[in-house]
């Protein structure tokens, strides 16, 4: 099989797992050729850390990317994640055409807020930015705030009730993007999961597993590098998002056994394993089968 290859546009947190820093070795692991184009370059994660240092890479972006396209280098997925203004946003809209192969996808996990609120760096102009951004997006996968905030509707809290997501659900069809994937829905008592909507097919369907109320950081990123790695080895969304969310509820069932010295981010790395294993036995599978 052709080795798939992915961009993924996101900082580059040092210290701290989130962004490039997990999708790296998620990606690997799932047999991805990864290529970054980082968007900053912090010291760690700003998630309980202090006195972190910034470095702003809009310029850099702009030069990576046309070299890029000097070079010929195109992907099969462009994924992307934290961007640091609406200028970084545009330079990567502007450079889609060039850098993705004929029937490329583009991922999206529209980085805004989390527990219903927007992130400080961020404003209404950046939100309205990113409605636009994903309007070509093959999928999103926005958490309960960043759906509420793409949607144009009010947070309500994150307990899934059906009235409610099917507003935002059909906001977020308005915007233009073909698939969508809510993440981090509480269902019932103890549960937390997805709600996946393809709005051209009309397939719907929700997945939980067990909740913990312990705030991890990246967690999203964990969940969406992990995806994208199923869907570039030819999963089915259903499939691909049932064995992201058991590989997400072990991770975090780890990391909970490895509090409180585990506090910056998800213990993902004992796990790896499942996604290479579950993809070997589908390239096997699709092998004997004449895939």
């Amino acid at each position: 099989m052709k080795q798939k290859r992915i961009l993924s546009v996101q900082d580059i947190s040092c210290f701290g797992k989130c962004s490039n820093t997990v999708a790296l070795p998620i990606l690997s692991a799932a047999g991805v050729e990864t290529a970054i184009l980082p968007t900053a370059l912090l010291s760690t994660h700003t998630g309980g850390f202090t006195g972190y240092t910034f470095l702003d890479l809009t310029e850099e972006m702009r030069g990576i990317l046309a070299h890029f396209d000097r070079a010929d280098i195109r992907f099969d997925m462009l994924y992307t994640g934290y961007f640091g203004s609406v200028e970084q946003l545009q330079i990567v809209a502007d450079a889609k055409g060039a850098i993705l192969r004929e029937g490329g996808t583009v991922l999206v996990d529209p980085v805004l807020g989390d527990w219903g609120k927007l992130y400080s760096i961020y404003d209404d102009t950046f939100v309205c930015a990113m409605r636009e951004f994903v309007r070509e997006a093959d999928l999103i996968t926005p958490n309960v705030t960043e759906a509420c905030l793409l949607a144009d509707l009010p947070y309500t809290g994150d307990q899934y009730d059906n009235e409610k997501t099917e507003a935002i659900l059909s906001r977020l069809a308005d915007l233009g993007c073909r698939r969508a994937v809510i993440t981090g829905v509480h269902f019932g008592e103890g549960e937390i999961g997805i709600v996946y909507r393809d709005f051209e097919s009309g397939e719907k369907f929700t997945l939980a597993s067990a909740r913990t109320d312990t705030p991890l950081h990246g967690t999203g990123d964990v969940f969406t590098s992990a995806l994208a790695g199923y869907l570039l080895a030819g999963f089915t969304p259903r499939t691909a998002l049932t064995r992201t969310v058991s590989f997400i509820a072990e991770c975090i069932e780890k990391t909970e056994k490895a509090l409180p010295g585990h506090w910056y981010g998800v213990k993902f790395e004992d796990s790896l394993y499942r996604i290479t294993e579950d993809i070997h036995k589908k390239q096997w599978e699709d092998a004997i089968t004449g895939k």
